[in-house]
């Protein structure tokens, strides 16, 4: 062979290797073999991804180190990274500048902030982070998602900004943080007694009325969503407060803590390290603000409610209505809540200034009835108290009971009358009830049905007796349950005590056998199951799932019998439903 031509071989060798050296550094496999995706642990890491204006990916995503790159950039501050309106307003975006817009513009200005700040870094010999593609848009990231829980500002957090702020400024100054839009000056303001919740106007994805769809619109054109506002706003403001702890004296730092928390609460267990004091007081972090944890109401029960002016009664009385007036206990509703919007979900605004008899276009054309009753409403009076029955220790009995619903007209009883009293003395709590004194039966044998099985023992007084803690240990149900008859009318679902010398039982309605005298009628055996194992599955109850918990097996009859007469049943079905679907 030729030198020539063993040099061309050579050379065709090794521009091979570069090629495939290039492709290792530079790209990545396909991600069709990973993992199903995982969430990452909150460690203040940022996914950059973008995916709204790259669409589907072409490099993985790029999991970024805040917490790292904060610390390195500790003297030089967040305008290392981030524009800074002033000295002492940092504008959270990154890049700091996009030139033009689309894909290779987003992508050019993050490549030329990173990279050529990495590059600068390790030109003076400093630790630096990576330049290349491979190094960033890491494989193993595919299959990554970062998702931070959401921030719940709830009664507590408010409280807590109030105090500090009128510790701060000698008064009660809301316009640090609350303002509005106004539409026809078209500028930012604050008028005191309009404070609201920032989701009403900077909550993006939420549908809307007119006059809050209006300024979101605004609020949309400007970039201003809930998480830009929020970081703007609350960590500015933190930022400015850093700078006052900081500046505390260690002794009395050490003072004012030493008398409520012990040494390890701050310190390390060499004692060469403490935390800062941000750590506790004033959240910088991601993961110190988005922590998944949200109090209870019972934790918020002490914590003080935004003062709008509310009046502890209302009484909800709509001109023109042919129904009575509501009581209302506003001060009880807004305790036993976590937040304001679950019931005002438009707006700090009575139902009324949205929601007229007949509909119009700030309620969204739903009208009063619909607004108060829509069940599938989680704002609506019945809404709400629909989840509140949904709960296991009140679905025994509210899961066979038809919600009120104006739309369907359920359910056909003076339901009505429990809230359209027209009486604004009505709110006064009724006493809670008790079985003392009303002749309730003890343990009850049934024994209609006993063939296969013994009759069965029913602890009815038990029952009742459960019953009756449930419904006191809840404010709601101790309002509505005024009576023991209530409670019985939890299993006798149809009696009206009123024309009954005494309870009926289930088999003077339900019949034993099925004739044609009786088609569709729910059989006793039905009967007695449904409601019986319905109650103790919806309340979650062990005891019932086997016959034998029950009643026992008769010992004079065949084990075989319910074995063989089940079998029969099911295939007499089978054949009825295929008939019924398939006829001959």
């Amino acid at each position: 062979m030729s030198k020539k031509l063993l040099f061309m071989v050579i050379s065709v060798i090794y521009l091979i290797l570069i090629a495939f050296g290039l492709t290792m550094v530079y790209s990545v496999g396909t991600t069709s073999a990973l993992k199903k995706p995982t969430t990452a642990a909150n460690e203040n890491k940022i996914s950059i991804a973008h995916t709204e204006i790259f669409g589907k990916l072409q490099r993985p995503q790029v999991l970024f180190d805040h917490k790292k790159h904060e610390e390195a950039y500790k003297k030089e501050g967040c305008g290392a990274c981030h524009p800074m309106k002033d000295k002492n307003q940092v504008i959270f975006k990154f890049p700091k500048e996009t030139i033009g817009k689309g894909k290779k513009a987003v992508m050019k200005a993050y490549h030329d902030e990173c990279i050529e700040c990495h590059k600068k870094a390790g030109a003076a010999n400093k630790k630096t982070g990576p330049v290349t593609c491979n190094d960033c848009h890491k494989k193993e990231f595919a299959g990554i998602k970062v998702k931070l829980p959401r921030v719940e500002f709830d009664f507590a957090n408010h409280d807590k900004h109030v105090k500090i702020m009128k510790e701060k400024f000698g008064k009660d100054d809301c316009g640090q943080c609350h303002h509005t839009y106004d539409l026809n000056e078209k500028k930012v303001t604050y008028r005191k007694g309009t404070e609201e919740s920032c989701l009403y106007c900077h909550d993006l994805d939420k549908k809307r009325g007119p006059e809050f769809a209006a300024i979101t619109k605004v609020a949309a054109e400007k970039g201003l969503s809930l998480r830009a506002v929020s970081h703007q706003q609350c960590l500015n403001c933190h930022l400015a407060y850093k700078g006052q702890y900081m500046s505390i004296d260690k002794k009395d730092v050490h003072n004012i803590h030493q008398e409520k928390l012990l040494c390890n609460a701050c310190h390390t267990v060499d004692f060469k390290h403490a935390i800062s004091c941000t750590d506790c007081h004033i959240p910088l972090d991601c993961s110190k603000c988005h922590t998944g944890k949200y109090k209870t109401i019972d934790e918020l029960k002490n914590a003080s409610r935004p003062d709008r002016g509310q009046k502890n009664v209302a009484f909800i009385d709509i001109e023109n209505s042919r129904m009575k007036g509501v009581p209302f206990d506003h001060k009880s509703h807004q305790n036993n809540t976590v937040s304001c919007r679950s019931c005002h979900h438009e707006g700090l605004k009575a139902c009324k200034d949205c929601h007229s008899l007949t509909g119009k276009p700030e309620g969204n054309g739903v009208n009063i009835a619909n607004a108060y009753h829509r069940v599938f409403a989680g704002q609506s009076c019945s809404g709400c108290h629909k989840k509140q029955k949904e709960q296991k220790e009140c679905s025994g009995c509210h899961y066979f009971i038809a919600d009120m619903n104006p739309d369907t007209m359920n359910p056909k009883s003076n339901t009505c009358s429990s809230c359209h009293t027209g009486r604004k003395d009505q709110l006064a709590m009724p006493k809670p009830i008790s079985t003392a004194g009303v002749g309730i039966k003890g343990n009850i044998e049934i024994s209609t049905l006993a063939k296969e099985y013994e009759p069965s023992v029913f602890p009815h007084l038990d029952v009742i007796n459960k019953l009756v803690r449930v419904s006191n240990d809840s404010r709601l149900a101790t309002y509505f349950h005024r009576d023991i008859q209530t409670l019985c009318n939890g299993c006798h679902h149809q009696s009206n005590s009123a024309a009954e010398l005494q309870k009926p039982n289930c088999r003077n309605c339900h019949m034993v056998s099925e004739g044609m005298q009786n088609p569709g009628k729910i059989r006793l055996l039905a009967a007695y199951h449904g409601q019986c194992l319905g109650c103790h599955a919806k309340m979650d109850i062990d005891s019932g799932k086997k016959c034998e918990d029950c009643h026992k097996k008769n010992e004079r009859g065949t084990s075989e019998i319910t074995q063989i007469k089940n079998t029969n049943v099911v295939k007499q079905n089978t054949s009825k439903i295929l008939n019924m679907w398939r006829p001959r």
